[in-house]
C-alpha cells in the first residue's frame, strides 16, 4: 500500500514541478502570481478549494520549484524535468542503499 502512495506523491511532485506558475491551481485562486510569488498567506485562505490548491505538499513543491529556478536552465520545462528526474534517481539510489 505504501508503494502506491509513494508513486502517487511522486507523480504529483513531478506534475506540479513541470507546470508553469500560471497553470497552477493556486494561481487560479489568486494565491500566487505568475512568477510564483505568494499573494495570500495560508491563514488567509478561506474556501476548501483554496486550501486544497495550497496544501503542505504543494507549498513544499513550490519552494523546491523556486530553488530549481535559481539554477541555470531551471526556469525551462526541460530544466524542471531534469531536476525532477535527478531528485527521483537520487532517492532511488538512497532506497537501494538502505535495502542492502
Amino acid at each position: 500500500m505504501s508503494s502506491i502512495v509513494d508513486t502517487y506523491i511522486t507523480y504529483r511532485i513531478i506534475k506540479t514541478l513541470t507546470k508553469d506558475w500560471d497553470e497552477q491551481e493556486a494561481y487560479e485562486h489568486g494565491i500566487i502570481d505568475a512568477k510564483g510569488k505568494v499573494l495570500k498567506k495560508t491563514k488567509d485562505l478561506e474556501t476548501r478549494k483554496e486550501k486544497e490548491s495550497y496544501s503542505v505538499l504543494i507549498r513544499f513543491i513550490f519552494n523546491l520549484k523556486r530553488i530549481i529556478e535559481k539554477i541555470p536552465g531551471g526556469k525551462t520545462k526541460l530544466g524542471s524535468y531534469g531536476a525532477a528526474a535527478y531528485l527521483l534517481l537520487k532517492e532511488e539510489e538512497e532506497n537501494e542503499k538502505e535495502i542492502l
